[in-house]
């Protein structure tokens, strides 16, 4: 082969690489445009925004509550549950998300939230907020009280902190206090007059909780009044208030009261209530006439002081 046909050959092949080279780099600069410069390997730009949704948004003190919600990114990651405390956020929780970007998890209610959601590239949902219900805890209280004597009404408010509360017995009037700062309170009341009463406690609403009351409480106040028992000799008699006085018949005797009123009646530590069935008594300076088996049922003797609502 001569020279110049060698040469011919080489310039033909030189050509043909150079053709091809500049075929593959404008096909790569194409791919390159058409994905936006990015690999088949980099996860995709968010398509959304954040949410965060809440289901409960008043929430008992200590009770869970659920969240749940997107990131807008259609892949695996995280997201951060995040609260608001004197206008500065902390991360409360951090949960996973699927490969969807969605998320769900439970937060126990400790005091009032704004929460929001924080996506691992740091875009964050509208804020939430959640409302706790505080309630009281009432201390056992004595269900009796002789006058003189003082009731006490004490227990703890929740959350624990410092607060306004107030009781307010039915038809005497309303006492306020302070709590503690571990949420204690106390109140002492000397009733005035006997009867049957209830009170209920309130608790002002705080930073943490809103308020809340307690069921109402009854109580009976006491006063002395002088007692006798009857019933041998008279079984098998009528009564005022109608039916036969027999030994197992619950009731008393008194001069003024309706037929049927229920009194309760106290004798050392033992407490009975009975109604009034029948009239008397007539012996002088006393206020009730127990039948034998209210006499038992008491642990009374023949004479004495009872103590009664009535």
């Amino acid at each position: 082969m001569s020279t110049s046909r060698i040469f011919r050959a080489s310039m033909s092949l030189f050509t043909c690489l150079a053709l091809f080279m500049a075929m593959t780099s404008g096909s790569s600069a194409a791919n390159s445009q058409g994905t936006g410069g990015k690999t088949a390997s980099e996860s995709p730009a968010p398509t959304g925004p954040v949410k965060l949704k809440v289901a409960d948004y008043s929430v008992n003190f200590g009770g869970r509550f659920s969240l749940r919600g997107k990131t807008g990114a259609a892949r695996k990651g995280h997201v951060r549950i995040q609260s608001r405390v004197n206008g500065r956020w902390h991360n409360l929780r951090k949960a996973g998300t699927d490969g969807m970007g969605r998320y769900r998890l439970k937060l126990r209610a400790r005091h009032n939230l704004v929460i929001r959601a924080v996506a691992g590239d740091g875009r964050v949902s509208k804020t939430r907020r959640v409302t706790v219900i505080g309630h009281i805890r009432l201390d056992r209280s004595e269900r009796y009280v002789k006058l003189g004597r003082k009731l006490r009404v004490s227990g703890v408010v929740v959350p624990r902190g410092v607060r306004t509360v107030k009781v307010r017995v039915r038809g005497e009037g309303v006492m306020r206090t302070r709590s503690r700062a571990n949420g204690r309170f106390a109140f002492r009341w000397t009733p005035r007059r006997n009867g049957d009463f209830s009170y209920r406690v309130w608790a002002r609403k705080s930073r943490k909780s809103t308020g809340d009351s307690s069921r109402p409480h009854r109580f009976s106040a006491l006063r002395p009044g002088e007692a006798s028992y009857y019933g041998p000799g008279l079984y098998g008699n009528g009564v005022a208030c109608g039916g036969t006085l027999t030994p197992t018949t619950r009731g008393v005797a008194n001069k003024y009261l309706p037929c049927g009123t229920r009194v309760t009646l106290q004798y050392g530590n033992r407490t009975v209530v009975v109604r009034v069935i029948d009239r008397g008594p007539y012996g002088a300076g006393r206020d009730w006439d127990l039948t034998e088996q209210t006499k038992k049922d008491l642990g009374f003797g023949g004479v004495g002081t009872v103590w009664t609502n009535k």
